[in-house]
């Protein structure tokens, strides 16, 4: 079976990505590192925008495996070496997926 295309895929390159994959991580720092109760509403922000990041990220054809392992590196405070796709190893696995 074949999947139907409702629009055609930009094709990003590897630094694009990365710039994407840094910025999430970015705003997870943020996030880490604001106070529960204080920052509510900033923090909320946030996941707002990093939402935004995951839809181009799908939209570019990256698999939802290499974005959940993405975050789940982003939300702990140091890489868990999944080869996510900030990581060394997680730049060389996502060139084969391109």
């Amino acid at each position: 079976m074949k999947q139907l295309e409702l629009w055609e895929r930009s094709a990003w390159s590897p630094e694009e990505l990365a710039v994407v994959a840094r910025e999430i991580r970015n705003l997870y720092w943020f996030i880490r590192n604001s106070r529960r109760e204080i920052h509510e509403a900033r923090r909320r922000r946030v996941y707002r925008k990093i939402a935004v990041h995951k839809k181009r990220l799908l939209e570019a054809g990256v698999e939802e495996r290499a974005i959940l392992d993405l975050l789940a590196c982003c939300r702990a405070k140091r890489c868990q070496l999944k080869s996510c796709l900030d990581c060394p190893e997680g730049k060389a696995k996502l060139t084969h997926h391109i």
